[in-house]
């Protein structure tokens, strides 16, 4: 019985941690975001970008990145920070590049 109860104690302990480790979020639905994260997010990695609406409580860029098996994730970010805007410039070059013709 006592083994019963201290597995039922760590899974419940395991499953709160993977609910508070998971990421700032970003209410795709609303596009709002609920924090803003301190990480840089490696340029590489982003495909896209916006701001939030008007309407949200909290002002910031969104970056939409892809991992290895081509999921987004997305991370706010706070708009005055001196390396979002030149991310946000890159990625603009980065998609707006006129695809060359093959010979």
């Amino acid at each position: 019985m006592r083994n019963l109860a201290a597995l039922l104690f760590l899974l419940s302990l395991c499953s709160l941690h993977l609910v508070s480790s998971a990421p700032p979020s970003f209410d795709y639905k609303n596009r709002c975001c609920s924090e803003i994260t301190k990480a840089k997010v490696p340029l590489k990695n982003i495909v896209t970008y916006w701001k939030t609406s008007s309407d949200c409580t909290i002002k910031a860029i969104v970056f939409e990145t892809l991992n290895k098996e081509k999921k987004s994730k997305y991370f706010c970010v706070d708009p005055t920070e001196p390396w979002v805007n030149s991310h946000m410039k890159a990625v603009d070059r980065k998609n707006n590049t006129p695809l060359t013709a093959n010979p």
